[in-house]
């Protein structure tokens, strides 16, 4: 096995004659040593004759002649190839062994075909039904039924669906009253979601905000004030004509809520309110007026 040749150390590559610097780095053929540039070794062989059975960089000198090599063995396995099958082609092969090769194909021929009785073109003689192989043979197996099998039980409709029927009457007789029961779940769930609020301006400012009607009317009937204001001087009826709740408006109208008091920047609940509820809100104060 050979020794790689040593590296050269140049400042410039030895192809073109570029310098090298932090952007273009020096490189080395690992086949001949020569100093050179990215571009100028790009090319990538094995070196099995240095011990190096992996591709390396190499210049494209190196590269070129060892892929000239390669196609001169080639050429040479070709040709080594293609005189051998001419040898072989001219080999003579008698004829008698291709008489002894031929005559058993006839032999079997003979035995295997009937002779034909009909003279027809297309020959219409019945062929002799071959005796079956063992392996066409088949064989009927008859299931064994095991002696001590017990016979499934039959199963007394009449008495099962008597026993159902049975079982839900008795469920409806101890069902309580259904409309009892939903009035009950309903005041329930209203006394649970209305506790959710505190009775105060603060709660009934929660309610405004989560749209809830009922919660208003309710606390509202319980004598909250429905002139509260915030700390930001926006009260209640403030609040709900931003958001445009028309019925919480109407309810908080209802219930004596001021339409001229003012908030910090000095506009009333119709001027906070977007354009039909304006219009709705005017509509309802000339009505309360007429009257």
């Amino acid at each position: 096995m050979e020794e790689p040749p040593p590296f050269q150390e140049a400042s410039r590559c030895d192809v073109c004659k570029c310098s090298f610097n932090t952007f273009r780095r020096r490189h080395h053929c690992r086949c001949c040593g020569r100093t050179l540039c990215n571009e100028h070794s790009s090319n990538q062989m094995a070196l099995p004759q240095f011990g190096i059975n992996s591709n390396v960089r190499v210049c494209s000198n190196c590269f070129n002649g060892a892929s000239r090599s390669d196609i001169n063995e080639s050429q040479t396995t070709s040709e080594g190839m293609d005189a051998t099958t001419n040898m072989v082609s001219r080999l003579h092969i008698s004829e008698e062994a291709i008489d002894v090769q031929a005559e058993p194909a006839k032999e079997r021929s003979q035995v295997d075909l009937p002779e034909c009785k009909c003279g027809m073109p297309l020959c219409i003689c019945v062929t002799p039904a071959s005796d079956p192989t063992p392996s066409q043979v088949h064989t009927t197996v008859t299931p064994r039924v095991h002696p001590t099998t017990k016979p499934k039980k039959a199963i007394n409709i009449q008495a099962t669906a008597d026993s159902t029927v049975k079982n839900m009457n008795t469920a409806v007789n101890n069902k309580p009253s259904m409309f009892f029961s939903l009035g009950q779940a309903i005041d329930g769930d209203f006394d649970k979601h209305c506790a959710q609020y505190d009775c105060n301006g603060e709660g009934l400012r929660e309610a405004i905000k989560n749209n809830d009607a009922q919660v208003v009317k309710k606390l509202l009937s319980e004598g909250v004030d429905p002139n509260y204001c915030d700390r930001q001087g926006m009260s209640l009826l403030h609040l709900a004509a931003l958001f445009n709740h028309t019925e919480i408006t109407f309810i908080l109208m209802d219930h004596g809520a001021s339409t001229e008091r003012k908030n910090a920047q000095g506009e009333t609940p119709v001027d906070c309110a977007p354009t039909m509820l304006q219009y709705k809100m005017r509509k309802k104060l000339e009505e309360g007026s007429s009257k």
